[in-house]
């Protein structure tokens, strides 16, 4: 504490860099009795959007594990079920306005002021933040004209929180998109994130690639406040989604086709023993998705009557089955519930369903190989 202390004592005395967190409408809100003939200003907030109500109430069918809750404290960190309200959306315009980090922390230089609309650590609080408590920051790049950032926690390598915490900002942004000059995005440049963004027909050459490093100063800043909260799938969200990559609705299949989405080109949740256990089961269509187009991922996410996985990227493309598709995810052995692709089928009227395996012991004789093939000829029907 005292340490901590003495350090942002150092940054306020002793170097120019922002040491206080404020809200947006605290930081810049009109003087009193200000004339009207006085220099123009970039800064303001360009667009609000309402928050409407939205409801979590589908069933869940879990399998050979009761739920693990992650919790704070003595408090569950998710609730099952709920009526929630979608966040109020805004999009914010700063006059040489600063963004810091991957995470797209921004701050104004000249009165040493980070915006707390911003961006959020996951787990700590801004104050205590080491991305708030800089005594010596990364080279500042300047950028002519619009910077538009669309940065935010675990878009780098996670493709939930790329599409639906990140590329919707382009979307909100839409009316003025065509104007700006540079777009921010979490790098690094993948073949996943860039076949989403040609497919919303967003100029790539517009695009800075950013790193944890990232730290620019624009002519004019834009950003917005967090347009979907964390793990709170809304129907904003999907809607948005779908403008944005022009999703058409669709016909329901006429007969029953499995898909199963293997994770085997990835380092993590890959089920070992997947490839013995689909030998029994022909009318399975495994499917990488990373090895698919845009157009092919939607046509066949919308071919499906029945979707399994692993928890993790594939299914956050669940959204773009059609309504009443079965959804299984496979979480590893006794790893905590998260309620994300939960409600992403709760939002898009999807029947989900969970089971807990042990991805590396095929002989497990409660989460294996034997276990797997009952439950699958019982979710098959």
């Amino acid at each position: 504490m005292i340490i901590r202390f003495l350090k942002k004592l150092w940054i306020i005395c002793f170097t120019g860099n922002p040491y206080r967190i404020k809200s947006f409408t605290d930081l810049y809100h009109p003087k009193t009795g200000e004339p009207i003939d006085r220099p123009e200003s970039l800064t303001g907030i360009l667009l609000i959007e309402p928050g409407q109500p939205m409801v979590y109430n589908s069933s869940l069918v879990t399998y050979n594990q009761a739920l693990q809750q992650q919790t704070i404290g003595k408090q569950a960190r998710f609730k099952l079920n709920g009526i929630y309200k979608e966040p109020e959306k805004y999009l914010y315009s700063i006059t040489k306005g600063t963004v810091w980090s991957a995470i797209g922390l921004v701050y104004d230089a000249e009165r040493r002021c980070f915006v707390d609309e911003s961006a959020k650590e996951w787990t700590e609080d801004l104050n205590h933040s080491a991305l708030t408590n800089v005594v010596h920051f990364s080279h500042r790049t300047y950028l002519e004209g619009a910077t538009l950032s669309c940065l935010t926690n675990g878009a780098d390598g996670g493709f939930y929180h790329f599409l639906f915490e990140s590329i919707v900002k382009l979307h909100f942004a839409r009316t003025i998109i065509n104007q700006v000059n540079h777009i921010l995005i979490n790098g690094p440049a993948t073949d996943w994130k860039l076949k989403w963004l040609e497919r919303a027909n967003i100029d790539t050459s517009k695009i800075i690639w950013t790193d944890n490093t990232a730290h620019y100063q624009c002519e004019q800043l834009l950003f917005t406040s967090r347009l979907v909260n964390d793990q709170q799938i809304s129907p904003w969200c999907i809607h948005t989604l779908k403008a944005l990559f022009d999703i058409q609705p669709a016909v329901k299949p006429a007969a029953n086709k499995i898909i199963w989405i293997t994770r085997k080109s990835a380092a993590s949740r890959n089920i070992v023993w997947e490839s013995k256990l689909l030998q029994h089961f022909p009318s399975i269509e495994t499917v990488d998705l990373s090895a698919l187009n845009a157009v092919e991922t939607i046509a066949k996410m919308r071919s499906a009557t029945h979707i399994i996985a692993p928890h993790g990227a594939g299914l956050s493309n669940i959204y773009l089955c059609n309504e009443g598709t079965h959804v299984l995810e496979l979480y590893p052995q006794d790893a905590l519930y998260k309620p994300c692709f939960h409600r992403l089928s709760a939002i898009c009227g999807l029947k989900h369903h969970v089971a807990w395996l042990s991805f590396n012991n095929e002989n497990n004789s409660e989460q294996g190989l034997a276990f797997l093939k009952n439950l699958l000829t019982e979710f098959a029907c």
